[in-house]
């Protein structure tokens, strides 16, 4: 890349490059997966590209170990990176313990990250937040120039613009120059035979694998198969390759960029185009020197700590090896005897082999009683039963919490919990996938109460309508579902809900100024595949907000998901025959008074007739 020009430095200066890189998973030199952002993926981040080599970059390790904790204490995240084509992990893991680095040091192993936020020199340092680069530049300036030392620090750069974001503002000067070694471009690594970068599975593949397809491709995980091995992915990798080129692969449904969301799955297209060239240039092993270590086990049963409280399936449910999925509810009686306050969720699988995902919901009524008492098998049944929708009254409340795999624990933001009635039932969902084994599963779900005063709750809202009739044939049905919020409320996440014949969902809330704040869309819906979705940041809408979701379904014989053939009418309904247009919002409304209304306006959507 060269010295910084002064035109280029002039660009800079003006207003750092937009670098979108929170909720990114990174890996370190130790092996470890990280998310960029923190495990929420949305607090302020500090990078800084570091050269092992570069006596400038060895110089500042003291200082960088003292802002590494200034930036925990103003609750932001904190990297160095190594990312020069040259290095290998293991030099970059001596580097680090060489000069007591006490702070992760990710190893960007082809340049991802270098190849967004464009470094010029090492050490030089990004702060980046939601809305992109905040600060990028020297961390002071005890540099005049390249071997040019001050004999005092008057600029304490870096440090002034983390206490500037953490104070809620834009930091004066958004940008200087970094003093230091040059950054190495990628150029110089070793050519293939078609020209560029040479790709090998030590250097290239595994962290890519590592840092986004591990957590389901593990042994006893929920994946069909393991993946922490050169030989487990080259023996699958043309396969690996399509299904990530497709989009199948990692699974995420919602349409990147409406609307930001936390635990984002998915490789970028360099990181695909990358993939694509391992596999046809053969696979190359690379140099095992380059491997990083595998990353390390989970330390504990459950990954936020011994909970508070845990829900579990009454009993082991007997799954056989052969036959269609199977959609399970588990009635679970509630040993609370008082509400309480709840700051986080996280759900363990009995056999993370066939769970495929599972929604918690709250029976107040008592019904999911009845139907389990008159159901002679572990558990019910509602998809491919005649049940009425009065039956399965918990549905319509919302689900309070839900799992897919990859899915991280979620921990509400400080003051904020959601209200546990003592007392009433809880309900399990689960969606076993049979894997041609036959096995066993007895699901948890775990809650963790709050430690701390609570200062407002969440409040779960749904929209939706049972006005649905499908004529056969049909491609593109369509319903329009909303409703008016009557105070201001913070959007914490969304749950859209349909069948087999959902095809497209969109959802997006319409100010009172008439702007449009894009929610959530899904343009290819898999029933398969459904997920809570966690803003990354709460989003804020005021009162006389119109929330509003637009669904469309597929009758046709050319939808491959179509459970009839030849397609049949198709109303509203429980089986897997019949259809569904829900969509969940968990909302904070400013004040608790206001829950009741906001209950009100959700169930009014239900009365109104639905557009198409």
């Amino acid at each position: 890349m060269g010295g910084m020009t002064p035109l280029l430095l002039s660009l800079i200066l003006a207003s750092p490059p937009a670098a979108d890189v929170l909720g990114t998973r990174v890996v370190d030199v130790d092996g470890a997966c990280h998310r960029l952002g923190g495990p929420e993926g949305a607090a302020p981040t500090v990078l800084v590209f570091l050269g092992p080599e570069c006596p400038i970059s060895q110089r500042f390790s003291s200082r960088l170990n003292e802002l590494a904790e200034e930036a925990r204490e103003l609750g932001m995240v904190f990297f160095g990176i190594v990312s020069e084509p040259h290095t290998s992990g293991a030099e970059a893991r001596e580097y680090r313990d060489t000069f007591e680095l006490g702070f992760p040091i990710l190893f960007d192993a082809s340049g991802d990250l270098a190849h967004v936020l464009e470094p010029e020199r090492v050490p030089e340092a990004f702060l980046v937040g939601t809305e992109g680069t905040l600060y990028r530049g020297r961390i002071d300036d005890r540099f005049a120039a390249v071997g040019k030392l001050r004999p005092r620090i008057d600029s304490h750069d870096l440090l002034e613009a983390m206490r500037t974001v953490a104070s809620g503002e834009a930091p004066a000067v958004k940008a200087t120059e970094a003093v230091g070694c040059i950054f190495e471009s990628w150029t110089p690594r070793p050519a293939a035979p078609g020209g560029g970068p040479k790709v090998t599975y030590t250097r290239d593949i595994a962290p890519m694998l590592a840092a986004n397809c591990l957590e389901c491709h593990r042994e006893g995980d929920v994946a069909p198969f393991e993946l922490g091995s050169y030989e487990d992915v080259k023996r699958r990798a043309h396969m690996i390759a399509e299904v990530c080129e497709s989009g199948y692969m990692p699974p995420w449904n919602a349409e990147r960029g409406y609307g930001h969301f936390r635990d984002e799955r998915g490789l970028s297209r360099p990181q695909i185009a990358r993939l694509r060239r391992w596999v046809e240039e053969g696979a190359e092993r690379g140099d095992p020197e380059e491997l990083l270590p595998a990353p390390a086990a989970p330390e504990t049963r459950w990954r936020l700590g011994e909970p508070d409280f845990i829900v579990s399936m009454p009993v082991d449910y007997e799954i056989p090896a052969e036959g269609e999925d199977i959609y399970r509810y588990f009635h679970v009686p509630s040993e609370l005897t008082e509400n309480r306050p709840v700051v986080a969720v996280d759900f363990r699988p009995g056999d993370p082999a066939v769970v495929h995902h599972c929604l918690a919901y709250l029976d107040p009524s008592g019904n999911a009683k009845k139907l389990e008492d008159a159901d002679p098998e572990p558990g019910f049944a509602l998809f491919g039963t005649r049940a009425v929708s009065g039956d399965a009254d918990f549905l319509r409340r919302g689900a309070i919490a839900g799992w897919a795999p990859g899915k991280q624990p979620y921990r509400y933001p400080e003051g904020l919990a959601m209200e546990l009635p003592g007392g009433v039932d809880f309900v399990l969902e689960v969606h076993y996938h049979l894997t041609g084994k036959p096995t066993s599963d007895r699901s948890e779900l775990a809650f963790y109460f709050a430690d701390q005063p609570v200062e407002r709750y969440v409040e779960g809202l749904v929209i939706g309508t049972e006005q649905i009739d499908i004529a056969p044939g049909d491609g593109a049905y369509g319903r329009r579902v909303w409703m008016e919020l009557p105070s201001d409320v913070e959007l914490i996440q969304v749950t859209p809900h349909m069948h087999y014949l959902g095809r497209e969902v969109e959802a997006y809330a319409e100010l009172p100024d008439g702007t449009q704040e894009p929610l959530i869309r899904i343009d290819d819906w898999d029933f398969r595949w459904q997920d809570t979705y966690v803003y990354r940041e709460p989003v804020r809408l005021p009162e006389g907000t119109i929330l509003e979701a637009f669904f469309r379904f597929d009758n046709s014989a050319e939808n491959p998901f179509n459970p009839s053939d030849p397609p049949a009418r198709v109303k509203e309904g429980w089986q897997t025959t019949d259809e569904m247009c829900l969509f969940y919002f968990t909302v904070v409304p400013r004040r608790d008074e206001d829950r009741g209304a906001l209950q009100l306006a959700s169930f009014q959507s239900f009365l109104r007739p639905s557009d198409p």
